[in-house]
Formats: C-alpha cells, structure tokens, sequence
C-alpha cells in the first residue's frame, strides 16, 4: 500500500497540501489523514456514506467531545468542503441515514436533550432541520432498513430503552416502544455520547425477512440483545453480563443465522454464523464465539456484508491492542476466508467501511498523530488487495 498522508489539510479556511507525491486516482490504494489548522480539536469519525450525486462520500465525525463535523471528499478521498455545526446540535449518532438517495443525521439538542432530523445540504455545505422529536431524549442510534427509519434512545425520566419507527419522511413517529432498564444509566449515557468514558456498542438492524427488530442497549440491569417483531413488540432477548459483557455487533444472515462479535470486559469474541432464537431468553455468554485476544474490546468492531469477485462475505473490522486494523472475512458458512493487518506507523481505530464503485473498499479510521493529535483518516483497499486476502 503507497502511503499519502495529507500532511496539513486545514479544514475551513481553505486548502494546503504537503508531503503529496502525487495525485490519487479512485482505483488507488492509499492512507489520508485530513488535519485541523486548530490542533487542539479531536476527532472521533462516526460514518461514512456515498454523497447524494454519488460524486464522492460524506464523513461524519465528533469533536471536542459531542460537537459535529461534516466533510465531503471525492471518490479519490480528495478534500471538498467541511462544516461544523451550530453548538446547539450535537451527539450525531451512527449512522448516516440514506432516504431517496439524500444523507441525514440524526442527533440531539444540547441544553433540551431531545432529539433533531437532519438533512445534509451538498450543495450549500450544511444542513437543514426535518423535524425535532421532543419526546425522544438522548439519541443512541439511527437505522434505516429500507422500509422505515427507526431511532434508539435513552429515556432518562422513566428510565427506559426507547425504540421509535418513523415515517418515510421522518417528521413523525409511527409506532414505538419503551423497555424497562430498572436502574438509573444516564451516567453510562453521558459518557458515551460526550467520548468522556466507555463507548457503549448500541445498534439497530432487521433481519433480511424483516420479520424482525435486532437492538442492543439498556434492559433489565444489563446491556442486552433485544428482538422486536415489527410491530415492535419484545419478542425475546440475550441479556449481557450487567454492563460489562454483552454483543459489540452483529449482521443478520437470514433465518436464525447471525454474524456477531460480543465482549466481556476486555475480550472479545467472534462468531461468524451464529444461531439465534429470536423468541427465547437467554444471556450472551451462552453464545457460542471463539476468543480474539489480540483485539482491543473497547473500540468499535464492524460486520458488514462484503462482495469480492462475485462472492458472497462476511467482514469484520476492528483494532487491535498493537493500534493495528485488522479486517477478517469469512466464508457464508461461517469459515475463515483471510485476513488482512492493515497500519503500523501510527495507531489506528476503526469507525467505519463501505464498499467503493470500483469494487474496493474506504475504511474511515481514527489516526493519531505524533501520539497526541486524533484526526479522520481514510484507507483505500484495491479490488485486487481484497481478492488476495480471499484467494
């Protein structure tokens, strides 16, 4: 892999290339780190997602701790614009949310702690307000499945783990529900959505079918794996070990089969094809997974469905304790494909990834620089890099 680090991009008041040899094309393989001209901001990449025009892709970062940061970049991870928003808008939580092909964020107020829709305006570098929900405090994660929006929250009054369905165009709720925690979390919630603590794995997904609801959050005095049927009643869930072990993600297959990595205290452990019972209740240490000592259980571990030479994976990002990636692709059925050490001149966390048009892959990284400053970093794999880690 040829390394570009942008050495200076300095974000606002214009553009200043350094240590650049030359110019990448899309097909490329590379490394950017897009730097501040305030160095003492720090980053936290949260998504990645194609721009509306498919003309590149949108970053969406925290920093200095809940602030939000937008940045478009060309499909060659070539530096558009930016923008920071108003103070008043803050914790954007994952992910970017894609609906008739236009980006928005979901994120919260910061003195109401209720929950805005956003949309991301390309075209005049910013955002514009959808909706503001005032019944939904502190935002934990946005979904889309293709057929409804669905918004996970923390209800700090009732103590409760939310779940709302929205309408298509994302200004009202359709249906929700609220799942008892029984004890008070909102010191958990604030460390989280303000980086000043442990980043708890929340997440929302369906399965293929869309027969059901897959969350992971506060139930019943632990971090737990919830299903829901559509209509958004409980169905089942595997109950984590208090807070401190539970599902750091997972990636429907199909049927009762599930890709999913899942920690306790500062391990982790992956199962490729899982099987799952979405009416039972269980805990999550009975899930079957085989031990990852060399990954560190407190940054973010990503599944994904991944396509390499017209064949079907299962892709799994994290980091390592060495602050290298480390990418693992497994076969349908469960077995290892490859894997793949990516980095080792400065330390990386894993945030994010998406497949490119020319059939590589961007990977959004935080990279540390000189030890001190976090900044957005972009890796390019090559279709040709992904088919050697497979062949």
């Amino acid at each position: 892999m040829k390394l570009f680090i942008y050495g200076v991009i300095f974000l606002g008041l214009g553009l200043s290339f350094s240590a650049c040899k030359k110019k990448s094309k899309p097909e490329d393989s590379f490394i950017k780190v897009y730097d501040d001209q305030n160095g003492n901001k720090h980053f936290h990449p949260l998504s990645i997602t194609t721009a509306a025009n498919n003309d590149g892709y949108i970053v969406m970062s925290a920093y200095d701790g809940w602030r939000i940061h937008l940045m478009k970049i060309d499909n060659a991870g070539e530096f558009i614009w930016n923008y920071e928003l108003p103070a008043n808008y803050v914790n954007a939580v994952p992910n970017l949310i894609k609906s008739n092909g236009q980006n928005y964020l979901v994120c919260m107020d910061a003195v109401g702690l209720f929950t805005y829709v956003l949309k991301i305006d390309e075209n005049n570098q910013g955002t514009s307000e959808v909706s503001g929900f005032t019944d939904i405090l502190y935002p934990t994660y946005a979904y889309n499945s293709g057929s409804a929006v669905y918004i996970q929250n923390y209800n700090r009054t009732s103590m409760q783990t939310g779940i709302h369905k929205l309408t298509p165009d994302m200004v009202s709720v359709t249906q929700e529900a609220n799942l008892d925690i029984f004890t008070d979390v909102e010191e958990q919630i604030v460390d989280h959505i303000t980086f000043d603590g442990k980043r708890m794995p929340f997440f929302v997904s369906s399965t293929p079918e869309q027969n059901y609801i897959v969350m992971n959050g506060f139930y019943n005095y632990s971090f737990s794996l919830i299903f829901l049927d559509q209509n958004l009643n409980f169905t089942g869930v595997y109950n984590g070990a208090g807070f401190n072990g539970g599902l750091a993600a997972i990636s429907p297959s199909g049927g009762s089969q599930f890709s999913l990595a899942r920690f306790s205290y500062d391990n982790l452990y992956y199962n490729a094809s899982a099987t799952l019972t979405p009416t039972t209740i269980d805990i999550t240490e009975s899930i079957s997974a085989q031990g990852q000592s060399e990954l560190n259980a407190e940054k973010p571990v990503l599944i994904k469905d991944l396509t390499i030479g017209g064949t079907h994976y299962k892709a799994f990002l994290s980091s390592t304790r060495s602050n290298q990636l480390l990418l693992t692709i497994y076969n349908a059925g469960g077995s290892l494909a490859g894997k793949k050490y990516i980095g080792k001149n400065i330390p990386l966390t894993a945030c994010d990834f998406i497949k490119t048009e020319d059939e590589g892959l961007n990977i959004l990284v935080q990279a540390k620089i000189m030890g001190s400053f976090d900044r957005i970093g972009l890796i390019k794999l090559s279709k040709e890099q992904l088919e050697l880690i497979v062949e």
